[in-house]
């Protein structure tokens, strides 16, 4: 449901406000563009607001094909269900469908269902797909990710004192993690206090990459449920003094934990705590294996070994449905094993081998896309369980999908970036336009954010709406957040104030000064200041009016920009000098004196792309103020200095579960982790050259802990046997599931791009589209394209 909130009248700049002591109304992200008009035509604030039912409330039974209904016909009491299969064959579809069969027809309470995914956004889909085709609301979401059911048992475990914790439980964020191993870093750079690190990373310890690798070496100690000693036994038993370091290191990250905040779990550890709870109460176990009648896993290729583990103890002999295609895989950064897929058979059913149905019935992907497809994962290494989840048949004729098109693969090299840029855009626009497809049914993948980003910003520039997925970058780095901080700054310390700081507060998106406006004000001020008898620069009579308000009074509209400036930054000296001052007041007093929450609220309103720019804006302001918030619920006394500091120094996205406004009719800009999961009739995969996608640079070598992994799984001797040859052949089959799996999302049109140029040369996967691609449907061979 979404809700419209109203929104006060804009602010007059140039006359004084009646109300300036209230706060003014802060803009909802949230806002549609069909209520535009009433706000715009003057009605009353009421009658802005509408209340939206959600877009599928009900769903029909879908057409089965007959591997399917074997798969969902098996009786309750069969014990575990395998469901092998390629992309597109109906592997979600059978496990709702599987779900909805033991309600209707065994009468199992889906309060006692277990129904689990490897992301939020899929267990939202199935949660929503399982509630429509109930046709019924439920108690409880029986819908989860790994993580959220591990807290869950966490926080069960407390309530009924299984666990003895003084506070409930919490899920450290990463942000947070990583600012804690910051300071631990920081304070072992003072004399006397450094750990013996070896000579070759003095370089590298105080960089950002360096806390990156000591973040991922810890996850891999949490996640095996190690010790801090077991890590410096394996550092002299594979000779790595940086390990002994290390272990040195996380010992004091688990002392600031516990006593700093006993009650926060790691992200990388919950699941491990979960089973820690499970050995320490084995009647706690039982109890819960009691409690779950069905367990229903899609993806489970994505999950790491702790999760194959917890899904043992509670899903062993019992009834569950586990869906798994190994070959298309997202989260291999986070310690996904699909090969642990050939281990179901041991863990779930160690009596008896399991039932296996496997799918095969294409339901997506037309012949051509079904043959690149089967291109890109033959050159994926198989292991034992994955021969049944690349079988790929095209449906029967007297099925709906068995009249699908033959569809098109093209590839396409350009000459430089820039030409992949512009020839994105080009073929955007011609499904768009010569097609008559809506910009919603496309879709472009990238490798990383920072292509994300880079296509966001060129596409809006042409006119061309996106949507991209939230939380891509830290909230200090939001365009709109980045000039509030500024002034937060400021407000503490004045001094900081500099002409080029003026300048970039006056030019932000706060600020909003054009470069003729700022030209303007510097001559207005320079005026001034001749008629007075002074000789002082427009730099100086810039950074004096700012810290001076009364200065800019005589001013037009020049001064528009650097009066907003000036208010802020005074609210801001004031609510920081109150008693008992936190992050939150200050923050409140800076953003409600910019006036602009009415109409950047007003402006998102009216949809169009500065429609959406205000949305992200007024996003940007929730996720900064939520932020603060938690800070001052969990840091009490903290003040708005130290709040500050624990932002600016923030690298990573904090995860939020507030809805973000999006535009409906736009094309999906996203990274394959953003892609799992979701199909649309048309999609761009950008960005194919060698070193971009595939990266084969080694990942975790400076601190090892992809040797660490395979110390603790199989013995320090094999660790030691295994050459970086075979680590950057694992890591290419990795990123060829990640391409398989962006491959995948297609139904009807594959566009690759590559760039041919000196130093960035096409990937072998591009090629495999290549070889694969229209030679059925168009008879084309691979083609150099330059817009």
């Amino acid at each position: 449901m979404t809700v419209t909130l109203p929104f006060t009248e804009p602010r007059d700049e140039y006359r004084p406000d009646p109300q300036a002591g209230q706060e003014p109304t802060f803009g909802q992200g949230a806002a549609t563009a069909g209520s535009s008009s009433n706000a715009s035509a003057g009605r009353s604030p009421a009658a802005a607001l509408r209340l939206l039912a959600p877009r599928q409330v009900h769903a029909a039974a879908p057409s089965l094909t007959a591997d399917q209904q074997s798969a969902v016909s098996v009786p309750q009491g069969t014990g575990p269900v395998l469901v092998p299969g390629a992309p597109g064959t109906g592997k979600t579809t059978v496990l709702i469908e599987a779900a909805v069969e033991r309600v209707q027809r065994d009468g199992i309470d889906p309060e006692r269902m277990l129904i689990l995914a490897p992301s939020r956004l899929a267990a939202d889909f199935l949660r929503d797909r399982f509630t429509a085709r109930l046709d019924r609301s439920l108690s409880t979401t029986p819908a989860r990710t790994w993580a959220s059911y591990a807290f869950d048992l966490i926080r069960r475990a407390k309530a009924e004192g299984v666990i003895p914790l003084a506070r409930p439980p919490r899920l450290l964020s990463g942000p947070e993690q990583d600012l804690i191993i910051k300071e631990l870093l920081d304070g072992h750079r003072l004399p006397g206090l450094e750990l013996p690190w070896p000579e070759d990373l003095n370089g590298a310890l105080e960089t950002r990459g360096f806390r990156q690798e000591v973040r991922q070496l810890f996850d891999r100690i949490i996640e095996s449920g190690r010790t801090a000693e077991d890590l410096e036994m394996l550092g002299r038993e594979c000779g790595r003094p940086d390990w002994i370091a290390a272990a040195a290191l996380y010992n004091e990250y688990r002392d600031v934990l516990d006593l700093r905040m006993p009650e926060a779990f790691d992200p990388a550890g919950i699941i491990t705590a979960a089973r820690h709870i499970f050995q320490d109460a084995p009647e706690f176990l039982a109890a819960e294996q009691d409690r779950l009648q069905l367990v229903v896993v899609d993806d489970i290729q994505e999950a790491n070994p702790a999760v194959f583990e917890l899904l043992a103890d509670i899903a062993a002999g019992k009834d569950c449905y586990v869906a798994y295609s190994p070959d298309t895989v997202v989260q291999g950064f986070r310690g996904a094993r699909p090969d642990l897929v050939a281990e179901l058979p041991r863990l779930l059913s160690p009596g008896a081998p399991p039932v296996e149905r496997p799918l095969s019935s294409s339901h997506r992907l037309v012949p051509a896309l079904a043959d690149a497809w089967l291109g890109v994962a033959g050159r994926i290494s198989q292991r034992a369980g994955g021969q049944l989840a690349r079988q790929l048949e095209r449906p029967q004729a007297d099925r709906p999908e068995g009249n699908m098109q033959e569809g098109s693969v093209e590839a396409h090299l350009v000459p430089s970036p820039v030409h992949e840029l512009r020839y994105v855009a080009q073929r955007i626009l011609d499904q768009h336009i010569n097609h008559g497809r809506d910009l919603a049914d496309i879709a472009v993948i990238v490798r990383n954010g920072g292509q994300v980003s880079e296509l966001q910003r060129y596409l809006s520039g042409q006119g061309i709406p996106v949507r991209v997925p939230v939380a891509e970058s830290a909230v200090r780095d939001e365009v709109a957040v980045r000039p509030l901080l500024d002034a937060f700054a400021i407000a503490l310390d004045p001094t900081l104030l500099t002409p080029e700081a003026a300048v970039s507060l006056l030019t932000s998106r706060i600020g909003g000064a054009t470069s003729i406006e700022l030209r303007r004000l510097r001559q207005s001020l320079r005026r001034e200041e001749l008629l007075g008898g002074g000789g002082r620069t427009s730099d100086a009579l810039l950074v004096e009016a700012l810290l001076e308000p009364g200065a800019l009074s005589a001013l037009g509209i020049e001064g528009r920009a650097a009066r907003r400036a000036a208010r802020m930054i005074q609210a801001g000296r004031e609510a920081a000098f109150q008693p008992g001052a936190n992050a939150e007041s200050v923050l409140w007093a800076l953003w409600s004196s910019t006036g602009l929450a009415a109409s950047w609220t007003e402006t998102a309103l009216a949809g169009g792309p500065h429609g959406a720019r205000a949305d992200r804006d007024l996003d940007a302001m929730m996720a900064l103020f939520h932020t603060a918030e938690r800070y001052v619920d969990q840091m009490p006394g903290a003040g708005p200095e130290q709040f500050l500091e624990y932002l600016l120094n923030q690298e990573l996205p904090m995860d939020t579960l507030a809805a973000r406004a999006q535009v409906d009719d736009a094309v999906e800009l996203m990274t394959p982790a953003s892609a799992a999961g979701r199909e649309w009739p048309v999609v761009i995969v950008a960005g194919l050259q060698e070193g971009v996608w595939p990266n084969t640079r080694l990942r975790g070598e400076l601190l090892g802990s992809t040797l660490y992994a395979d110390a603790v799984e199989h013995g320090s001797a094999y660790a030691m046997q295994r050459d970086p040859l075979s680590r950057l052949r694992d890591i290419r089959y990795d990123e060829l599931r990640s391409f398989s799996t962006a491959v995948s999302r297609a139904r009807e049109l594959l566009i690759c791009t590559a760039v041919a140029s000196e130093d960035d040369q096409l990937r072998r996967s591009s090629t495999t589209s290549h070889r694969w691609s229209t030679a059925r449907s168009t008879g084309a061979s691979p083609r150099s394209s330059a817009p």
